[in-house]
């Protein structure tokens, strides 16, 4: 169990989202998501699939250019986008884990949100509709 995150059904649109159990302060690591990495060719694969959405971009030296992506193993799974997010993430290339903390105050109950382009100021657009 996560000290930081619950999970719960938010909409048809969104699916499930993550929210905050307790007010959580800035800079608290609320999450660190150890990663599988993807070999490229089951990348194309999981690209026609659902868990396509739940991947991310890995670029580390080390690992290219055989891996560029990678999926968490996490309840950190359920944190959705937002342009104008409360939760910041950092890869750990070493430990192959990504983690992730508030860059704000979080009040209990609050959604928690990163951007998914991975600054948290980036405005480009992703590749699904953003639901407010």
């Amino acid at each position: 169990m996560n000290e930081y995150i619950k999970i719960r059904y938010i909409s048809k649109g969104k699916g499930k989202g993550a929210f905050a159990k307790k007010d959580i302060k800035k800079n608290t690591i609320i999450d660190v998501a150890n990663v599988i990495l993807i070999p490229n060719k089951d990348y194309k694969k999981i690209k026609k699939t659902v868990l396509y959405d739940y991947c991310y971009i890995w670029k580390d030296p080390k690992h290219k250019p055989g891996f560029e992506n990678a999926i968490t193993l996490s309840i950190s799974q359920f944190i959705n986008h937002s342009y104008e997010p409360n939760i910041k993430y950092l890869y750990d290339y070493k430990e192959k884990a990504i983690e992730f903390s508030a860059i704000k105050e979080i009040k209990e109950g609050e959604e928690l949100t990163v951007n998914y382009n991975g600054l948290v100021s980036d405005k480009s657009p992703v590749w699904f509709n953003v639901l407010d």
